[in-house]
This record gives structure tokens, sequence and C-alpha cells, in this order.
């Protein structure tokens, strides 16, 4: 180079010398402070959002089908925890709270901006009757309606419109199994055109059967698959045998009887319309004719 350009240039560094490095501890305390306001920050906007006056629930809609739960007490349910705020309030505890009412199976709650809370319901579908105050759901879960409480004002008028379900009698935690027993009943009746009204089991586990034609069933606890089939058989031919000399109809050829299947070896007859059956089956050259005697 020229001494001219060294002169113009100058004999320093043609680029400026960097800087000092700032020391690592100076970085950490920075970072720290940062992640401090941020912190602080978020605490500050959780707690506003929390605020129940800024952000105030102003609807509650219950949705759903709702035939049997009282919709006031679905938003009662509901209302005792918006008092927390639209972000405040926990969505958890609401659905807990509603899903505690008796006929509710279960609840879907959610949030909708910018201040209604929705409420999905789904009930319980009645399947059965289970002693005196109390239902079983399709679901096999059984709940306690208000409805069927002696206290209710509507008792009665209740009672009538639960009436048309079929009634389950039995010991406490029984309710599952006597529904399926029932059920199963149920269909292999269907063949004979009878419906099954009602299913009550003693504390001994013995079962009793109580039909459209008025005939009660005494399956009692051993066998009771064997002996129910041993009823469907006789039931059968004795409808076939008195539908030769009546044709008024199934229902109306007797009044109440009682079949007796607990033998090992055949049956009993009993009630008003004992005699008349067993004259009928008397005149039937099948062995169930000798088994109704004994």
């Amino acid at each position: 180079m020229s001494r001219t350009a060294d002169q113009l240039l100058g004999s320093g560094p043609v680029l400026p010398l960097a800087r000092s490095r700032v020391s690592a501890s100076t970085r950490w305390s920075v970072g720290v402070l940062g992640l401090c306001a941020l912190l602080a920050a978020g605490v500050a906007a959780t707690q506003l959002a929390k605020d129940p006056v800024r952000f105030a629930v102003d609807n509650v809609d219950v949705l759903g089908t709702v035939d049997y739960e009282d919709r006031q007490a679905l938003i009662q349910a509901v209302e005792q925890h918006t008092g927390q705020g639209f972000y405040g309030l926990d969505i958890a505890d609401i659905r807990a709270s509603v899903e505690a009412l008796p006929w509710v199976a279960h609840a879907r709650v959610s949030r909708v901006w910018p201040a209604r809370i929705e409420v999905h319901v789904e009930e319980h579908e009645p399947a059965a009757r289970w002693n005196d105050d109390s239902l079983i759901s399709k679901r096999l879960e059984l709940f306690v309606p208000p409805q069927l409480q002696t206290d209710n004002p509507r008792y009665m008028q209740w009672r009538e419109v639960f009436s048309t379900l079929p009634q389950l009698t039995g010991a406490a935690g029984r309710h599952s199994a006597l529904l399926d027993s029932f059920r199963d009943y149920e269909r292999r009746l269907a063949r004979l055109g009878v419906t099954l009204n009602e299913l009550r089991e003693d504390d001994r586990l013995s079962q009793t059967l109580e039909l459209s034609s008025q005939a009660s069933v005494r399956l009692g606890l051993a066998e009771r698959e064997l002996r129910m089939s041993r009823f469907l058989d006789v039931y059968e031919r004795l409808l076939k045998q008195l539908s030769s000399r009546d044709r008024s109809g199934s229902d109306a050829m007797h009044g109440p009887a009682v079949f007796d299947m607990r033998y090992s070896n055949g049956f009993a007859l009993g009630g008003e319309s004992a005699e008349m059956l067993t004259r009928a089956l008397s005149g039937n050259s099948s062995p169930f004719a000798r088994e109704a005697a004994q």
C-alpha cells in the first residue's frame, strides 16, 4: 500500500472493535426478571378473567329432551356455580351437580362465548318399576324419582303414568339380574301371545311370574330354566285344549290360576280356575294330565 493511502486510512483497524460481551450472570438475571414479568402478567390476567363482575354468566340454556326432570331444578343446579363468573366456574363441578339429579343419566356442560353456559341433558329411560319407589333404566341403572315418593302431591297420578311398566320386586342389588330374567321370560312367553306383567323374587331368591292371562307361575329357586320350559309346554297344550271348547280367546277362557312348578316330576294347580283347568288337562292324553293331578 502506498504512503499516501496509509496517510488517508491511518494506522488503526479498518472495522471498529467489538464491544465486550455481557457476562453470563447478567444474562441469567435478565431472563429471570423477564420470566417473572410474564408470570405476573399471566396471574393478573387470570385473576381478571375470574372476576365474576367483569365476566358474568348471563344465560343458562338447558338442551336435550327433558320429560321428567324439573327444568327449574336443572337451572338451579347450574346457577349455584355461576356466581364464580364465566371463566371462574368449574365445568366438572357443574356436570356433577346436574348428574346428581334423579332423572339425569348423563350431562355435558360447555361455555359459549361471551357469557352463556349450555347444559346438554340425557335422561334415564325407564324400563321397569322396582319395588315401591324406584325405577330401572334401560341401561340397568337404578334410580329413585321424586314422582314416586309418597310426599309428592301428584303421587297417585304419577303411579298411574308408570303403571304400564313391568313391575319387579326383589332384594337390594338384585335389580339388574331380575331385569335380565324378566326380558328372557318375556321373550319366551311371546310365542304364546302372553305378556309378563310382574316378576317377584323373595329373600330366598324364589321367583314368581304374573302373566297377562291371570296366571301366576311359581318357579322357585332351583332349575328355573327347566321349570319354565315345562310350564310353556303345559300352557301351550292347555290353551289348545281350551280353545277347542271355547273360541272366545285365551285370556277369557279362565280366571286366576296358579301354576306351581316347584315339583321334580310335575306341577300343581291352584286358584279359582284350578278345577276347570284340571278337567281340561284330564281330557288330554298327554302325560301332563297326570302331572296336574299329582
